[in-house]
């Protein structure tokens, strides 16, 4: 029994080899598995290029996002740095300005003070006059110009300047006229004398100057007229 299948089994083996030689030759299992990797790879690439392309639009949203960002930013910071100029601004012209009403508060009330001193400086001038005229009165008169300098100086030191514009150019910013008189000697429209002492405070006209204005040397048509105007009286007499 063993020897007869031994037989057919050698019988069988030419046969099988017969077949297989005239069967073309097909492909191995593992051959036929090595073609999905190809288009698995194009699939991954595919999927690498797609995620790379998703992963660059996700950044270029995120770069756009901070440059937006970064714009609104400079907008405020910008924005911040004009209110701090202006506030700055507006902060100087006010101590500017404080400073100006704190002097003009200053100057007004040292004005009204030299306005309600002028009095007593005119009646100190008018006893010194008066004592130098009196007999004997000498030693009054040295005491009285002592107290009136110094209290002259110190007027001066705040700022007070005395108008005497003798023989000067009328000034009407400066000098009151109180009368017009004909002069040989000074020119008209000069003053030819102070009847009271004007008084500034810095630039301020505290009280302006009384004088009087020289009209020019007498005119001949007036002595002529005068002339004309006595003859017939006397013609009269005769």
């Amino acid at each position: 029994m063993r020897k007869k299948r031994h037989r057919q089994d050698n019988e069988t083996e030419p046969a099988e080899q017969e077949v297989s030689a005239d069967t073309p030759e097909e492909k191995s299992p593992s051959a036929e598995q090595e073609a999905p990797p190809s288009s698995e790879a194009e699939e991954g690439s595919r999927e690498d290029s797609s995620a790379e392309s998703i992963d660059r639009t996700a950044e270029d949203e995120a770069t756009s996002g901070l440059l937006q960002k970064l714009d609104e930013a400079v907008a405020e910071a910008n924005a911040n740095k004009e209110r701090y100029l202006r506030t700055v601004a507006d902060l100087e012209n006010y101590r500017k300005r404080a400073v100006r009403e704190k002097e003009e508060a200053r100057k007004q009330a040292a004005s009204s003070l030299m306005e309600d001193l002028l009095p007593v400086l005119d009646n100190f001038q008018l006893g010194l006059k008066s004592a130098e005229m009196h007999e004997g009165g000498g030693a009054f008169a040295e005491g009285f110009r002592m107290v009136l300098k110094q209290l002259e100086s110190t007027l001066t030191e705040n700022g007070l300047t005395p108008i005497q514009p003798e023989g000067e150019v009328f000034d009407p910013n400066y000098h009151e006229s109180v009368a017009h008189l004909s002069h040989d000697e000074v020119p008209e429209g000069h003053v030819i004398e102070v009847q009271r002492v004007g008084y500034r405070l810095q630039e301020r006209l505290l009280r302006p100057a009384s004088v009087v204005v020289s009209s020019g040397p007498p005119r001949e048509d007036n002595s002529s007229a005068e002339t004309s105007a006595n003859a017939p009286t006397e013609e009269g007499t005769e």
